[in-house]
């Protein structure tokens, strides 16, 4: 039984002051209506962004031992289980500082094999850019109105206190340069992604290990065409151009749009907003689960019991 109305997402947020509120806005924004299939969809479309110079492939290949190549699929899950806690949780959460502070770490370790590509700023404050504008820009590119003006206060808010949870790897600094406002942020996305970048030679092999994990994950094999589809036709212009891939035609936006568009609008409009967010979700399966491996040892006996109880009947 629902204890809230239907669509009381929109109403909470209507409530809610974007300078103070920054959090739970982007909370509301991102944790409730995200599901696992969303969660891998997202991944696949934004990952490249963060890595289409070339020494941001080189890093997360490292020559086809790192994760990205030798296990996709955790690769996958990993990054989405560090949005999860951020999107839930806010830059101000011990849970959100602890999981930053885990890729510090990450970082700096990988640092003193690759130094040089561990050593861009830019790449850092563009990661918290893209992550403050991405649906904002999304939602224009496929004919929906884009972020209201207390979501891109509240966006602007909210990334900029994370970007300063960040390091620099190579230099040891605390990310710096992040823009004040949502106009500032968009500018610098365009300055960064109309760059001229050398080709990366590592293209292929990048995308591959984007596309593969969520065709294989969310569907059939004869759908894997689809699935591909379904993320190339939302690649952006630069993506395309970085990573060398060809355009993709008018069916294949035409497809990737409208099922973003259709997703979306039903979600806004229609769908009941779930009490819960994706990451209490995960958190209340694997209560369930360890229930259930704490209750086996019993398991043998009640199984007997029952099958006395049938036998005598």
């Amino acid at each position: 039984m629902r204890t809230r109305p239907r669509k009381w997402i929109r109403d909470e947020l209507a409530t809610l002051d974007p300078h103070r509120d920054y959090e739970r806005i982007i909370a509301l924004n991102t944790s409730y209506h995200m599901s696992d299939f969303l969660l891998d969809y997202v991944y696949a479309m934004t990952f490249p962004n963060f890595i289409a110079p070339q020494h941001g492939s080189e890093t997360v290949l490292r020559e086809g031992t790192g994760k990205i190549y030798t296990n996709p699929n955790k690769r996958m899950d990993d990054t989405s289980r560090h949005m999860l806690i951020w999107w839930e949780n806010g830059p101000s959460s011990p849970a959100t500082q602890r999981s930053v502070e885990s890729l510090n770490r990450l970082h700096a370790h990988w640092a003193k094999t690759y130094p040089e590509q561990f050593s861009h700023m830019e790449d850092y404050v563009y990661t918290m850019c893209y992550e403050a504008a991405f649906m904002h820009r999304l939602r224009l590119r496929i004919g929906l109105p884009g972020f209201p003006e207390s979501a891109q206060i509240a966006s602007v808010e909210f990334w900029s206190r994370m970007a300063r949870l960040f390091r620099n790897a190579g230099t040891g600094e605390t990310v710096s340069g992040f823009p004040d406002t949502f106009e500032g942020v968009n500018a610098y996305m365009d300055w960064y992604e109309n760059r001229e970048l050398p080709a990366n030679r590592y293209s292929e092999q990048v995308i591959e290990r984007m596309l593969t994990p969520f065709a294989e994950r969310h569907f059939p094999r004869v759908l894997h065409p689809v699935a591909r589809a379904l993320v190339l036709g939302i690649y952006p212009p630069h993506i395309i151009r970085n990573f060398g891939l060809p355009t993709p035609g008018p069916l294949t936006r035409w497809l990737a749009h409208s099922f973003m568009r259709f997703g979306l609008v039903m979600t806004e409009k229609f769908v009941p907003d779930p009490e819960i967010t994706l990451g209490e979700r995960h958190r209340r399966e694997r209560e369930k689960k360890v229930a259930a491996r704490i209750s086996e040892p019993d398991l043998p006996d009640a199984v007997r019991h029952a099958s006395e109880v049938a036998a005598t009947s």
